[in-house]
């Protein structure tokens, strides 16, 4: 249950960052690959923070763009991403597996809680091949 409540709340957070960036400035990185793609999402992170004065986000994500300006290569990118799209891949297999083994148990709330982490899983799953194709 806590990490559902992690995922809530990281997704509330993206959400309220999202809306205070201009939706001018959110759809330049659409057009974008690759690294070039990723330093414009920091950047519009850091005009979101700066917008809403919130100079320590700010200052850790000018760190974070200076740090992926350096170390960031497509291929690299390109690796990490498929990496995590294996990983989520497994987590839904080993998910299926607990669905599989509460429904032969039979009870209703192992089942219930089995498929919610399975829908967890292939929330998560879906999200790395968005970024792989990214």
């Amino acid at each position: 249950m806590p990490s559902l409540l992690k995922s809530l709340a990281l997704s509330a957070a993206a959400a309220a960052a999202f809306v205070a960036i201009p939706a001018q400035a959110a759809s330049d990185c659409s057009a974008q690959r690759g690294c070039a793609a990723k330093f414009c999402e920091i950047e519009n992170d850091i005009a979101a923070a700066k917008a809403q004065n919130n100079t320590r986000r700010e200052a850790g994500l000018r760190k974070a763009l200076a740090e992926a300006k350096a170390h960031c290569t497509d291929s690299r990118l390109q690796s990490q991403r498929e990496a995590d799209v294996r990983d989520k891949q497994n987590k839904v297999a080993e998910r299926e597996s607990e669905l599989k083994q509460a429904r032969a148990k039979g009870k209703q709330d192992k089942i219930d809680k089995a498929q919610r982490k399975l829908d967890e899983a292939q929330a998560e799953y879906n999200a790395a091949l968005v970024e792989l194709n990214r």
